[in-house]
């Protein structure tokens, strides 16, 4: 066993950095909370080639004294607590005392800083934990910190950072946050000169929401502030969806308890269960969450990024929140889901019929109600889309050349297509069949989404091959698309990997997109919805070299998107279509995000589930 030694103080600031400083926006994060906790009425924040190069954060508030300086840069000193009895009821964002030496021992770290009190400011210099020098020096009141080449002496932590629109990203999104937050603060956020956001003190939150997420996504909200009966000083303060609701806004649940941003799969469950019966499967609420009750009742020393809390009653608290609500949504005029469940086939129906149904028309299979499939897509998805949606047809799911069509299409090496037999389609989701003389379950989506995700996959690994190539469809009057400033960001990263995958999209502004042409298969999609699912499924993916990575999980998503969606009626020629498509693949049994596709019940198993054998 090797000797134990003391560890030098530069060195444990570097091991104690590893926990409190993991990306620039961890930096942002600490910097602009100190801002805050100093009463800062504008908090500037200033970033170049994504916080990696440098990092500013420029304030009005309080100030340090000039003997304080050198203090602050020290571990575990601290304006926020002095004795133990303070760690039961912090109301600070800040209380540690270990962001400053972290961070300044991986970096080069200066602070200009003066108190009202003083005639002028102090001007500290460090790099990698060590005082280079500190001086007088003429400044406002405030704060300026400059944190320069960030981790430039932990090389091994430096070739983690993303790329610089990802780092960008995860800053705009922690400004954001606690922006939403601090509504009578002046926030601003630049980088490389441009401004991101400049959003002046607000009087409500409810203008904050607007400033920062804009009208697209506060435009259906309810505003809420109730005082809990279950628990003496909670309160809830909160602006939330009213239903209908839509889908992919998980990335716009913000919560917060006593003012401090934090994750809680609590509070998040406790939402979920007050809109259980107004969720429709796919669909998120968007929710603005501050719950304020006594901070002795909750202990917030738990994470090293003080994003997680413990509550001292964690069912009160989650019967609070949901209660409250839930209350609110019954009192909004918004009615629940209506509870009858899809028209289930008729199974005592003759399926030996010889009448025949043509596959393309949007006539379904007799005893089924007209379709709704594709109701909820936009009126305004390009030119190529159909004027009326019609059921799922051969059209649709082979919409490209006949050497997609399953009659034409090569039998896989080492066997033929098995004999299929549709049965029925139940609950407008799952398809029933014997194939090879064993009854089968499948999963309508699932299956066509690994057709396609594998047809994109062929295209894609041979370019020059004619017959796998997909055609590609440019769209007459290109579909403008608006997205947030976080998930811009990252989708201008992110353009040539989607150009790889068949879908050309041009910049149009600083949050608007134009989408020229799609690839014909899915020529269908909700191209807004695909784009805010697959810039959340890209925000952690990290610069790999290569495109390969970004551009499969772009294909999983167009196939999951352009696939046959639950609900979505079909007749028996077209559960066949499908099958033989499927099962011309030898693929996995599962769709490209891991969900099964089929369930076999062979003869023997039927048998001894009725007990026959």
């Amino acid at each position: 066993m090797g000797r134990i030694n003391l560890l030098s103080v530069a060195l444990a600031n570097k091991i104690a950095a590893g926990e409190v400083v993991a990306r620039p926006a961890s930096v942002v994060k600490e910097l602009v909370e100190n801002a805050i906790d100093a009463k800062s009425q504008s908090i500037f924040v200033s970033v170049v080639e994504g916080g990696s190069r440098l990092i500013q954060v420029m304030d009005d508030g309080e100030g340090i004294a000039a003997d304080e300086v050198p203090l602050a840069f020290e571990r575990h000193a601290t304006s926020k607590i002095a004795h133990d009895d303070d760690l039961a009821a912090i109301m600070t964002l800040g209380f540690r005392g270990e962001a400053l030496p972290s961070i300044a021992s991986v970096s080069r770290m200066s602070l200009v800083s003066r108190c009202a009190e003083a005639d002028e400011g102090t001007e500290i210099q460090i790099e990698g934990g060590f005082v280079q020098s500190i001086r007088s020096i003429g400044c406002a009141i405030g704060s300026t910190f400059e944190v320069r080449d960030l981790f430039y002496n932990v090389p091994a932590r430096r070739k983690f950072l993303k790329s610089q629109q990802t780092e960008l990203g995860h800053i705009h999104r922690v400004l954001m946050q606690l922006a939403l937050a601090q509504h009578a603060i002046h926030f601003r956020l630049i980088h490389g000169g441009r401004t991101l956001f400049d959003v002046p003190a607000a009087t409500s939150l409810e203008d904050r929401a607007f400033q920062l997420l804009g009208e697209k996504v506060t435009a259906r909200t309810l505003s809420l502030s109730e005082d809990s009966p279950i628990q003496d000083g909670l309160s809830l303060t909160a602006l939330i969806s009213r239903p209908p609701l839509k889908k992919n806004l998980k990335k716009e649940q913000y919560l917060y308890v006593n003012l401090r941003p934090i994750k809680s799969p609590l509070m998040t469950h406790a939402v979920y269960e007050a809109y259980k019966s107004y969720l429709m499967k796919g669909e998120d609420p968007f929710f603005i969450l501050f719950l304020t009750l006594d901070p002795k009742k909750l202990d917030v020393n738990v994470h090293p990024g003080k994003l997680e809390v413990r509550f001292e009653n964690t069912s009160e608290i989650h019967q609070a929140i949901r209660n409250i609500i839930r209350d609110v949504l019954s009192t909004s005029g918004a009615g629940p889901l209506p509870e009858n469940e899809p028209p289930v086939f008729d199974q005592t129906r003759d399926l030996n019929t010889h009448q025949a149904y043509p596959i393309s028309s949007s006539t379904p299979w007799p005893g089924w109600p007209e379709s709704q499939a594709f109701s909820d897509r936009p009126e305004n998805a390009g030119e190529v889309v159909q004027e009326k949606s019609a059921p799922f047809s051969r059209t649709s799911l082979f919409a490209q050349d006949s050497d997609i069509a399953p009659e034409n299409m090569p039998a896989p090496m080492g066997g033929t297509v098995p004999m299929i037999r549709p049965l029925a389609q139940v609950y407008g989701t799952f398809l029933l069949a014997e194939i090879d003389g064993v009854f089968t379950i499948v999963d309508q989506h699932t299956a066509h989404e690994r057709v396609l995700y594998e047809i994109f996959i062929a295209a894609w690994h041979a370019p020059g091959d004619s017959e796998k190539k997909l055609e590609i469809q440019p769209l007459l009057i290109p579909q403008q698309i608006d997205l947030s400033e976080e998930k811009s960001l990252l989708l201008r990263d992110q353009l040539e990997a989607l150009a790889e995958a068949g879908i050309k999209i041009e910049s149009f502004g600083e949050t608007t997109f134009l989408v020229r042409e799609l690839p014909a298969l899915i020529a269908t999609l909700d191209v807004e919805g695909f784009l805010n699912e697959v810039t959340e499924d890209l925000m952690d993916l990290g610069v790999t070299g290569s495109l390969e990575e970004p551009i499969r999980l772009i294909l999983a998503s167009m196939a999951c998107h352009g696939a046959v969606r639950a609900h979505q009626s079909m007749s028996l020629p077209e559960i066949k279509a499908l099958l033989e498509m499927y099962y011309q693949r030898k693929t996995p049994p599962t769709c490209p995000h891991g969900r099964p596709i089929v369930i076999r019940y062979p003869l023997f198993e039927l048998e001894k589930l009725f007990r026959r054998k």
